[in-house]
């Protein structure tokens, strides 16, 4: 791999490969949601197809070595009340959707700073308990929300409708434009910025 991640997109699949430790290399496939019961039946042949839909890497894959077993799974989305009589919640213990956009960690210490500050107006007598950790929810929830909505958007592997298929030809060879894709996928800016009318609009025109 040398170093280098790559991904690709087929009709209802997808598709990713990364270098991991040991000069080992960590191959990825997906496929919508409405197919996992059935093809949870046979995986490692549902795997083997998806990964000859991608004509640059499967003959690569043709002569590799299996290293461990095959792992996956469908992740349920939800958000939870993050605090009671006692306990506060953080991370995937509050909210969770599913790790195609690889938020977990992220979400984890963001939530970790401010769980810590309502904790300390309510332990420092501040503030009530319920009254600081209802304003930690309710941050939290402001901070996610379009991340959360995006990301069960995407987890489907469904074709998206027509007008995000114009935005995404649009932002193909828009260095700017590349570089808040990438940042929102980071998670540095929240699909909610990069998704604004305004931001549309001005990706569209210079496409």
């Amino acid at each position: 791999m040398d170093g280098r991640f790559e991904t690709y997109i087929r009709e209802r699949r997808g598709f990713a490969a990364a270098p991991t430790h040991d000069g080992m290399t960590m191959v990825i496939v997906g496929w919508p949601y409405a197919e996992f019961a059935a093809n949870k039946e046979d995986i490692e042949g549902n795997y083997l197809k998806t990964i000859a839909m991608a004509e640059p890497f499967a003959p690569r894959l043709a002569d590799a070595k299996r290293m461990t077993r095959y792992a996956g799974a469908a992740v349920p989305n939800y958000f939870r009340k993050p605090y009671g009589p006692g306990f506060a919640l953080v991370g995937d213990a509050g909210y969770n959707r599913d790790f195609i956009t690889g938020q977990g960690i992220l979400d984890a210490f963001r939530d970790s700073e401010l769980c810590a500050a309502a904790l300390d107006l309510a332990l420092s007598g501040q503030r009530a308990f319920d009254a600081a950790m209802a304003d930690y929810q309710r941050q939290r929830d402001a901070q996610v929300k379009s991340m959360y909505d995006f990301t069960c958007g995407l987890a489907t592997l469904e074709p998206p409708p027509p007008e995000m298929g114009e935005l995404f030809q649009a932002v193909h060879g828009n260095r700017k434009a590349m570089n808040r894709f990438a940042q929102m996928n980071a998670g540095t800016i929240r699909p909610a910025e990069f998704f604004a009318p305004e931001s549309v609009a001005e990706i569209m025109s210079a496409g």
